[in-house]
């Protein structure tokens, strides 16, 4: 198996050198040219005095000189802090200081929000060393959130996400010929399995930082005869209710891949009626993971919409209560994994660590059930349920009903605190262009299909969710704006 980062794109020089790696807003680089570029920045990285495991922060949009740099890190020896170029930079700056990051690459336009992350870098006593090996640190991701507020710095090995991406490439039958449109930041980790993946197949990736113009994707994909479409559902919900993707045929599209979030079947179903002969890979995953844990076989998506199948090639996975008993087919319980994919710890906090990683398991926070066939459903976040005059509800199962009635285009649940029951159900969605539903209807909607306790109390209509930048809903600001 291929050691180390750096080695996947100088292996695929070797092997496909005049395939195109990726395209960025019309420039292409070969593999061969892209690992030239990736030793010249490494070497620069070197002259200015990087050593062995010190970490370096890139902040920047997905392009071709910014994954160049990723691979570079891992050439000189370094460890990579992709950084999210979303945030301030007060936040920004945090990241940098609790990395102790020895310097930072910095794209176009972000000069400003440099400056304070700049100020935080000091350089590091670090000995030279030898090539990077399978379980030396290669990438700190940090997990949704800010830095300052309790984000967390999830270590990943090389061996992590190089087993990691080679069970995507193996289940989803990545070829060199295939192309995948990315619109995932690269501080994300499924749009870096997206990269490794492809990339380990010799396939190209093309770099798009424009999803607020979903119809300008679409001309992208077919301009390109791209293969594959990856999204979270909020992606998918724009393109079947915001844009014309039902008027495109998309010849070339052979795939799409969702994960990130929970698909609603109604959405699912949608994607396969619009597009009835390409094939849908159903995933789920963390950071944690590196971060691919299971995936649906694309034939039972049409079957199963609300299940994300079954471990990937080299996960093991298991389903406990709350005293680690092995739950029962249809039993809910605490998701736990194990495999080469799952991560050395959270950076600088054992404590954290200590509370997820146990007996070599990595104990999720999501709970699920094992259906007979043995495929896998995700419930939700224990975090998210809301408990309601002694029942648990979980706001997976309200926001995938509603995201079944005609004119919603997205729908989040957030939970309101409540003197009597605890909490209560507030439903926050936007409609569907050209689309007029009342609150009354929508209630309606659920009583006749949900539990008392479960049916939201409030709505909230908006004319579009306010998104975090992995594109989910960002249930934090709804809290603010509703």
């Amino acid at each position: 198996m291929i050691s180390s980062l750096h080695k996947i794109v100088s292996n695929a020089a070797i092997k496909w050198p005049r395939n195109i790696a990726l395209i960025e807003d019309g420039r292409s680089i070969t593999y061969k040219r892209l690992n030239d570029l990736v030793r010249s920045f490494a070497g620069e990285l070197i002259r200015n005095g990087l050593r062995r495991g010190q970490r370096v922060g890139i902040l920047s949009t997905n392009s071709i000189n910014s994954c160049a740099m990723l691979f570079a890190i891992s050439r000189a020896g370094g460890v990579a802090v992709p950084l999210n170029y979303t945030q301030d930079a007060a936040d920004i700056s945090a990241a940098a200081i609790d990395a102790s990051m020895s310097s930072l690459y910095v794209g176009k336009a972000f000069e400003d929000k440099a400056g304070l992350a700049n100020s935080a870098i000091r350089k590091m006593k670090a000995k030279k060393g030898q090539d990077a090996k399978p379980k030396d640190l290669a990438l700190i991701v940090y997990t949704s959130g800010t830095t300052t507020a309790g984000a967390l710095g999830v270590m990943l090995s090389n061996k992590n996400l190089i087993s990691n991406a080679a069970s995507v490439m193996k289940y989803a039958g990545l070829k060199g010929k295939d192309r995948i449109v990315c619109v995932l930041p690269l501080y994300y980790i499924y749009g870096l399995s997206l990269l490794l993946s492809h990339f380990l197949a010799g396939g190209t990736v093309i770099l798009e930082n424009r999803f607020m113009y979903p119809n300008v994707v679409l001309d992208v994909i077919e301009k390109y005869r791209a293969t594959g479409f990856a999204g979270v559902s909020s992606h998918y919900a724009i393109l079947l209710r915001g844009s014309n993707l039902k008027d495109r045929k998309l010849p070339y599209l052979k795939y799409f891949m969702q994960a990130g979030d929970a698909m609603p079947p109604s959405l699912t179903r949608e994607l396969l009626e619009t597009f009835p002969g390409k094939r849908l890979f159903l995933m789920y995953g963390q950071t944690e993971a590196g971060p691919r844990l299971t995936f649906l076989d694309p034939p039972l998506a049409k079957i199963k919409p609300g299940s994300v199948g079954r471990p990937v090639p080299g996960v093991e996975i298991k389903i406990v209560d709350e005293t680690d008993r092995v739950c029962g087919v249809g039993e809910e319980g605490e998701i736990a994994a194990r495999g080469d994919n799952i991560m050395l710890g959270y950076w600088n906090n054992k404590r954290q660590t200590e509370k997820v990683l146990k007996k070599g398991w990595l104990y999720t926070g999501d709970i699920g059930y094992r259906d007979e066939d043995g495929d896998i459903s995700v419930v939700g976040r224990r975090r998210d349920f809301l408990k309601i005059g002694g029942h648990r509800v979980s706001p997976l199962e309200i926001e995938r009903l509603v995201m079944g009635l005609d004119g919603i285009m997205e729908a989040a649940v957030v939970g309101v605190q409540d003197p009597i029951m605890g909490n209560r159900v507030k439903l926050v969605v936007s409609l569907m262009p050209h689309k007029k539903l009342d609150k009354e209807d929508i209630i309606k909607f659920c009583k006749r299909r949900l539990a008392p306790y479960k049916a939201p109390v409030e709505i909230a209509i908006l004319k579009s969710m306010p998104k975090n930048d992995e594109g989910k809903i960002d249930k934090e600001a709804l809290r603010v704006l509703c």
